[in-house]
């Protein structure tokens, strides 16, 4: 029997009609699947353009309370003399609050009744290469200063990534549930379509259709499905992708979030292939099993 696409579309919305409900199941679930991988997929995104971010302030702050005058021009004359430093710049008590009230100018309530020396006066060490921040940091720590006194991008770095990776496995591992789900639901749709043309079925294999003959128009009806679902869902997510820049320019001015670090049209494409992949692979295996009993 030759390929006739007409025919095996129009088998496939068919079947859709037919099993209305089923169908419905399906693609919200597949569409709420794709979400969350898309979900997970942003944030993993966003959080490392925000650890790019943090890359490029390649200095090192070393904090020091209670330390002299001469003390910090000890220091600084010793740092400037290693070969991992660009240069020096010491902040005063003054200048730190300054610049606190600068960082928050939006929200007074947080410096208003601060005392002027309840900043600690710092040395900012510029590096000539962000890998230089671990070395750089244990020759402080063998200058007396802990953990506590520094601040540097690996931290920082460290932090994010402690955070943020619970959730985002927490996320991955929805997703892998909801794939599950997706494949088994859009399987019993095929299923019941399968069912209710099983008698349709048995004719055709015996005037000599093939299963590829019989498997096509199911295999189709599983693609629409998938497709449906995961192109909804790519949008919600794009769409969710913007508010969240936006919303983040607005309120999170000091956060560096920035569009670029997600690819829209990468995601688009990985969320509809990963849709279509459920609904052709949950389709097929149902056929699959069906045309193997008769």
């Amino acid at each position: 029997m030759r390929f006739n696409l007409g025919f095996f579309l129009g088998e496939a919305f068919k079947n859709i009609r037919l099993n209305l409900l089923m169908s419905i199941t399906a693609v919200t679930t597949t569409f709420i699947c794709i979400l969350v991988l898309g979900v997970g997929l942003l944030v993993s995104s966003h959080v490392e353009g925000v650890i790019g971010s943090v890359r490029e302030d390649v200095s090192v702050e070393v904090f020091m309370p209670g330390r002299g005058e001469e003390e910090m021009a000890a220091l600084e004359e010793k740092a400037q003399g290693w070969e991992e430093v660009a240069s020096v710049n010491r902040v005063s008590e003054d200048e730190a609050l300054a610049a606190f009230k600068d960082t928050f100018e939006e929200q007074p309530e947080l410096y208003e009744n601060l005392d002027p020396g309840v900043l600690p006066a710092s040395l900012q060490i510029q590096l000539t290469d962000p890998d230089f921040a671990n070395s750089v940091a244990d020759k402080l720590k063998a200058e007396g200063y802990d953990e506590e006194n520094l601040s540097y991008p690996q931290q920082t770095i460290e932090r994010l990534n402690s955070v943020t990776s619970y959730m985002i496995w927490g996320l991955y591992a929805a997703t892998i549930l909801f794939l599950v789900a997706s494949v088994l639901l859009i399987s019993n749709a095929i299923r019941l379509s399968i069912f209710a043309r099983r008698k349709e079925i048995e004719v055709m294999k015996l005037v000599g259709a093939s299963d590829g003959f019989v498997r096509t128009p199911f295999v189709l009806e599983g693609l629409m499905q998938g497709l449906l679902g995961a192109g909804l869902a790519a949008l919600t997510v794009v769409w969710l992708n913007y508010l969240f820049v936006d919303w983040t320019r607005q309120e999170l001015t000091f956060v560096p979030i920035v569009s670029d670090a997600v690819n829209t049209a990468s995601i688009l494409v990985i969320l509809v292939f990963v849709g279509v992949a459920i609904g052709v692979g949950g389709s097929f295996l149902s056929v699959t099993r069906f045309l193997r009993k008769i």
